[in-house]
C-alpha cells in the first residue's frame, strides 16, 4: 500500500519535518484537531485540506490568509497532487512524499517510474517563500531615484525605484517580481515599493518631480489603483508626482480619460512610459494625451548616427508628439555618442547611466 506524507525542509522547531497521512481527509492548519497541525502565524487555522479519490490526493484551500501553493502557483480551486510536488501553506514548505509497503495480497505497488521516497529534500525550495513574505510583512524594502536630466544635462526630476533589503533575496526588482507573481502578490509588492519611496522622498525633502511606476496587474482595476494613490496623495501632499503608465496598458480610451480626470484632480502628471515597446498607441496620445512620454530603451539604443533608421524614426515620432505639447523623454541613455543623438533630435529630457545609476533616497 502507499502511504502519503508531508515531508519539510524548513530548519524551524514550529515545523516538524514529517506529517504522515494516515486518514482522509487531513486537514492543514493551526487547530489542535488538524491532521497536519502547524504552529505559525502565518497559517490560518483551518488553512487546507487534502482529500484522498481512489488513488488520486486533492488539495484544497480552506480560505487561508495567506494561501496555499502548488510548485509556486496559487490554488485557484481544488487541485491534484502527486508525489514529488511542492507545497506551500502561506511561508511554510512540504513536499508531498510516499512510502510503499506490501499492498493486501502481497505485491509491490508500482507507482510507474514515479520518484518517490527520497530521504532528503534540497536545503532550501526554488522558491523562498519564507523569505519574501517576512521582506512584505515587515516591509524590508528602500526606495532609489534615476535622475531625470534636460538636454543641457541639468537635473529635472527623479524616477522612483525600489529594492529589496532583505538579506537573504536579491535587491533587484525583477527578481522580486518574480517571486510576487508566483505567489499572486504583485499588486501588493508594487504598492509597498511605492509607499516607502514616497516616505523616503519626504523625509530626503525632494522637490523635483517625482516619476513612480505602476505594475501591469495594478492597472486591471483602475478604480482600486487610483483609490491607493488618492490616499497617498493626501498623506504626501508636498510631492511633485507623475504616475508613469505602461503605454500597453492604456487601452480603454474612456477608463483612461477617467483615470486622467481623477490624476489631475490629485495634483498628479501622468506619463505613458515604454512608448515604442509594443504598439505605438498614437490615437490615446490625441485622444487622452499624457503630461511625458518615455521612449523604450528599444528606440534609444545604439542611436549613434544621423540619418540612421532608428535616428530617423525617432525624429519624426519625437517631432509629431512635441507638437501635441507633450514632453518627451528618452530612457536607457549610456553613451555620449546617444546622448548627443537625442539632443539634435530635440528630446526635452534624458534619463539613463550617461547620467549616473541609480543610487539609495535616504544614503546609508
Amino acid at each position: 500500500m502507499i502511504r502519503y506524507y508531508l515531508e519539510s525542509s524548513a530548519d524551524d522547531r514550529a515545523v516538524s519535518r514529517r506529517h504522515d497521512l494516515a486518514s482522509f481527509p487531513a486537514i492543514i492548519g493551526r487547530t489542535p484537531e488538524a491532521a497536519v497541525q502547524v504552529n505559525s502565524s502565518r497559517i490560518s487555522r483551518q488553512h487546507a485540506r487534502i482529500d484522498r479519490q481512489d488513488d488520486k490526493l486533492i488539495l484544497t484551500d480552506l480560505g487561508s490568509t495567506n494561501g496555499t501553493f502548488v510548485n509556486h502557483e496559487k490554488l485557484a480551486g481544488p487541485k491534484r497532487i502527486e508525489v514529488n510536488d511542492v507545497l506551500h501553506f502561506a511561508d511554510v514548505e512540504y513536499r508531498l512524499m510516499a512510502d510503499v509497503g506490501p499492498s493486501a495480497d502481497d505485491t509491490v505497488v508500482d507507482l510507474n517510474a514515479t520518484v518517490i521516497g527520497i530521504s532528503e529534500l534540497p536545503s532550501q525550495f526554488p522558491l523562498k517563500t519564507r523569505e519574501f513574505l517576512q521582506l512584505m510583512e515587515q516591509k524590508m524594502v528602500c526606495g532609489f531615484r534615476q535622475g531625470i536630466h534636460t538636454a543641457r544635462g541639468e537635473l529635472y526630476g527623479v524616477e522612483l525605484l525600489g529594492r529589496s533589503t532583505h538579506p537573504e533575496l536579491s535587491n533587484g526588482p525583477a527578481e522580486l517580481f518574480a517571486m510576487a507573481r508566483a505567489l499572486g502578490m504583485e499588486v501588493e509588492l508594487s504598492r509597498l515599493l511605492r509607499r516607502r519611496s514616497f516616505e523616503q522622498a519626504a523625509t530626503a525633502g525632494l522637490s523635483l518631480p517625482l516619476f513612480f511606476n505602476t505594475h501591469p496587474a495594478e492597472c486591471k482595476d483602475f478604480d482600486g489603483l487610483l483609490a491607493h494613490l488618492s490616499r497617498l496623495r493626501k498623506q504626501f501632499e508636498q510631492l511633485q508626482l507623475v504616475f508613469e503608465v505602461h503605454e500597453a496598458a492604456v487601452t480603454d480610451l474612456d477608463a483612461m480619460a477617467e483615470a486622467r480626470e481623477s490624476l489631475e484632480g490629485m495634483n498628479i502628471a501622468l506619463a505613458y512610459d515604454d512608448f515604442g515597446a509594443g504598439q505605438a498607441r498614437l490615437l490615446e496620445l490625441v485622444e487622452v494625451p499624457p503630461d511625458y512620454l518615455k521612449f523604450d530603451i528599444a528606440l534609444v539604443r545604439n542611436l549613434d548616427r544621423p540619418g540612421s533608421a532608428k535616428y530617423r524614426l525617432l525624429d519624426s515620432l519625437s517631432r509629431m508628439i512635441g507638437d501635441l505639447g507633450i514632453h518627451t523623454i528618452a530612457e536607457g541613455v549610456e553613451t555620449e555618442e546617444t546622448l548627443s543623438m537625442c539632443r539634435q533630435i530635440g528630446l526635452d529630457y534624458i534619463q539613463g547611466f550617461v547620467h549616473g545609476r541609480p543610487e539609495p533616497l535616504i544614503a546609508e
